[in-house]
């Protein structure tokens, strides 16, 4: 049965609710497509390990519900992550045991301001409220592969965009190996497993639907 994380957030009491973590650079086509800039200073190298950052908690947000732009921004970025849900807690995992932490998925619709540079942490750009839309979870046995689902995106009932969810560096498993090595995972905590390259952009009066295939969809109207 599908669990509301968006009500599971506003029921949880303060010291219960989940923490969201947000793993960047993880598209294989963004990193080829910036090789060469990130060879450069100031990053003198492609990422050796996945880049994380946490959100915080007024960035949480539901399907159906407005998402604001920032005063005198225009226009947003819509990155789809998949979300893997902690069914337990987690410390220093292998890669071979990693998924049997997991509970479930749930599709996630993260707005961010436009910015192409990686090289600090965008606080403005991805850490604004309500820019972290969370959807419903479905239970782990109900997606047969993380790495092979569909995602399809639409803007104001048309789709504009549709591909596979990711093609990712780091796999869902090796993600939570590496991660929970120095980060302790909580049950109910939530990682998003990265998203693509060029990433389409909404503005104010958007409708926006993030369609995960198998797992579900978040819907947003873009306001100013």
């Amino acid at each position: 049965m599908s669990v509301s994380l968006a009500k599971q957030i506003t029921q949880l009491s303060a010291a219960n609710k989940p923490t969201v973590f947000v793993i960047a650079l993880n598209s294989q086509r963004l990193l080829q497509r910036c090789q060469t800039e990130f060879e450069q200073a100031p990053y003198k190298a492609l990422p050796k390990t996945p880049v994380i950052y946490v959100l915080p908690e007024a960035t949480h947000n539901r399907s159906g519900a407005t998402v604001c732009l920032p005063e005198g921004k225009k226009q947003l970025r819509i990155e789809p992550h998949l979300g893997v849900v902690f069914g337990q807690d987690t410390s220093r995992v292998s890669v071979e045991n990693a998924l049997y932490t997991v509970a479930g998925y749930v599709p996630v619709a993260l707005y961010s301001l436009p910015n192409d540079s990686y090289y600090r942490p965008d606080i403005e750009g991805r850490c604004q409220d309500g820019f972290c839309v969370l959807g419903q979870t479905v239970m782990k046995s109900a997606v047969a592969n993380p790495a092979e689902v569909m995602v399809n995106i639409a803007l104001n009932g048309a789709i504009k965009k549709s591909y596979v969810h990711l093609d990712m560096k780091h796999s869902v498993a090796e993600l939570i190996s590496f991660l929970s090595q120095f980060i302790a995972f909580k049950a109910g905590d939530i990682l998003l497993t990265g998203t693509e390259d060029m990433p389409l952009l909404a503005s104010a009066g958007d409708e926006v639907s993030v369609d995960f295939v198998q797992i579900g969809s978040v819907s947003n109207t873009i306001a100013e």
